[in-house]
């Protein structure tokens, strides 16, 4: 659930305390509740665009990597392996279809890294999320780097979205033991959490990044959490040559 800011937020931001970032196709502006009129930009999807759509590799079937749901299975077949482009535990999946009378004929299957035997995923909750899209839970308690898809549904198959999780360390409160300051740039520790990872010239990445003064000995950055969550992993983005 994402709630409603009746104050405006900065451009590209939504939520009540403006915590959550816009992730629409083409850069677009988010409506109020994060909601993108043209859709989710490439590596997101789910409700506001928040989570991150986990990439991976099909053999035979570009319909499935093409990131367009209107593109499907010429129902040739109806089990398709996928392998993870970087192995993570999973959560959930998404999978949308082009017909609504098969959507509950489908099993979900993962591999664990190192493994050659697949398991079946552990939950079997699923969530509708409209008359072809259904929201399929597998918390595994393996890092997977295998997903199989199995049974009828699969014939009507047009995406596939594997979650890996929200940027839950967004504008959360942040430390570290000290900051490195050049000229008038300051490498502070909120750099970390503004959702920026993109990195400009070398001179400027104060803009984007954190850093601690070299000078000062061992350096540490520490992050406090508003509430408790549920972590499945880290995704870290350093500067060039750090």
């Amino acid at each position: 659930m994402f709630w409603l800011n009746t104050e405006a937020c900065d451009s590209g931001w939504f939520g009540d305390n403006c915590q959550y970032q816009c992730h629409c196709a083409g850069s677009a502006l988010c409506n109020q509740d994060g909601s993108c009129n043209a859709g989710c930009s490439d590596n997101w999807f789910g409700p506001a665009c928040q989570y991150d759509s986990v990439s991976y590799q099909a053999t035979r079937v570009p319909w499935l990597l093409d990131k367009d749901d209107r593109t499907c299975n010429d129902e040739s077949t109806s089990t398709i392996y996928v392998t993870l482009d970087t192995a993570i535990p999973i959560t959930w999946v998404r999978v949308v279809f082009n017909d609504a009378d098969s959507i509950d004929k489908i099993r979900l299957f993962y591999t664990p890294q190192n493994s050659r035997s697949a398991k079946f995923c552990p939950d079997k909750r699923k969530a509708q999320v409209d008359d072809k899209t259904v929201d399929i839970s597998c918390q595994t308690s393996d890092v997977a780097e295998k997903l199989t898809l199995d049974g009828d549904s699969v014939r009507h198959l047009c995406s596939l979205y594997i979650s890996g999780g929200r940027n839950v360390a967004l504008k959360q409160r942040v430390y570290q033991s000290s900051t490195f300051e050049f000229a008038t740039n300051k490498w502070i520790a909120q750099n970390a959490v503004d959702g920026r990872t993109s990195v400009y010239e070398a001179a400027k990445t104060s803009r984007t990044c954190t850093h601690t003064d070299p000078e000062a000995g061992p350096g540490w950055w520490k992050l406090k959490f508003s509430s408790a969550v549920d972590i499945s992993r880290f995704l870290i983005y350093n500067r060039d040559g750090n």
